[in-house]
């Protein structure tokens, strides 16, 4: 599964608010469930935003200096911060003024005074329906990375994966592995066999990944027969050993009955000339991350290749580790 975040990391709200007393009872009703920030005017709620964009903003619509309706009209105006949800908090009744609220964009209005079980009812609900909203354009996102013959996440995810275990300090190894021999196995076979071979080793991966306890590592395919796995560092041995032993054991489903038991593809270069390829195999790198300092993913994906062109140096399937540690 795809996470570059804390799973148990709050929502924040933001609470624009020229008085201290409304601000106090709405950070008393959520102090527990939600992280709070706190504006006590306009410029300083837009100058809050911008730093740490919140999941929810409570608007003040009188205050001094730039009123709430300019507030909401500035943030619906700028592409970064138009999506968070705005509720206006007005001791306003008249009904042209939440007309003109609803139309800058804000997603409802709370009157004062507040009554708490009604704040707390609305504010919940709005919580809850943000969070499906972002986990929706993560997912819309993640669908728009993914390679169409795996489905697995694409280059784009991959960078990110990297990017924030290289920001969190994890403990954790990338493995970059790709196939031996598959352009010679999609010369005789074909495109569609060839992309049957990508579809079984995605789900030998996935695999691997399950039979040694951590099925939620990360999983990419970067495109063509190469993968990036993501994996606890101390399963990373485990993990590759179950690849390479499960691969070698199950490829030879995908060639004809005369090349498994030849254990090679005979075939001719454009001259005629006769020329063998063994069966396909995989070759396997890993980069632990916590034993080089790495400042970005371009380092790692550079590590990561050095590092596979000894794994596909050597006959067969294998997985090669890199052994240095920086000490400076």
């Amino acid at each position: 599964m795809l996470d570059t975040g804390n799973e148990n990391q709050k929502q924040t709200i933001l609470i624009a608010d020229d008085s201290r007393m409304n601000i106090n009872i709405i950070v008393e009703i959520f102090k527990n469930d939600y992280e709070i920030i706190i504006a006590r005017d306009g410029r300083q709620a837009l100058k809050r935003v911008a730093s740490d964009p919140p999941d929810l903003i409570l608007l003040d619509i009188i205050m001094p200096e730039m009123d709430g309706y300019e507030v909401c009209r500035r943030l619906k105006a700028d592409a970064e911060t138009k999506d968070i949800p705005v509720v206006f908090l007005t001791s306003l009744s008249n009904n042209d003024e939440e007309s003109k609220g609803l139309t800058l964009g804000a997603i409802d209005y709370i009157k004062k005074p507040m009554k708490i079980p009604i704040v707390k009812a609305r504010v919940c609900n709005l919580m809850r329906l943000r969070a499906a909203m972002v986990e929706l354009e993560s997912l819309r996102k993640l669908a728009l990375d993914a390679n169409p013959n795996t489905g697995l996440p694409g280059n784009n995810s991959v960078n990110k994966i990297i990017t924030a275990a290289l920001q969190n300090n994890d403990a954790s190894c990338v493995i970059y592995a790709d196939l031996d021999n598959f352009k010679a196995f999609n010369d005789k076979y074909g495109f569609a066999r060839g992309d049957a071979v990508i579809q079984f080793t995605a789900s030998v991966l996935k695999e691997a990944l399950k039979t040694n306890g951590c099925d939620d590592a990360f999983t990419g395919h970067i495109g063509g027969d190469d993968f990036v796995l993501l994996v606890p560092s101390e399963k990373s041995n485990d993990v590759a050993e179950t690849i390479k032993n499960r691969f070698d054991q199950e490829i030879t489903a995908f060639y004809n009955s005369e090349d498994t038991l030849a254990q090679c593809i005979r075939t001719s270069d454009r001259q005629g000339r006769p020329k063998t390829f063994p069966l396909m195999s995989i070759s396997m790198a890993g980069v632990d991350l916590a034993n080089r300092k790495f400042s970005q993913y371009l380092q790692v994906n550079d590590a990561c290749t050095e590092i596979k062109k000894k794994a596909k140096e050597v006959a067969g399937s294998c997985f090669i580790s890199d052994m240095r540690i920086d000490t400076a």
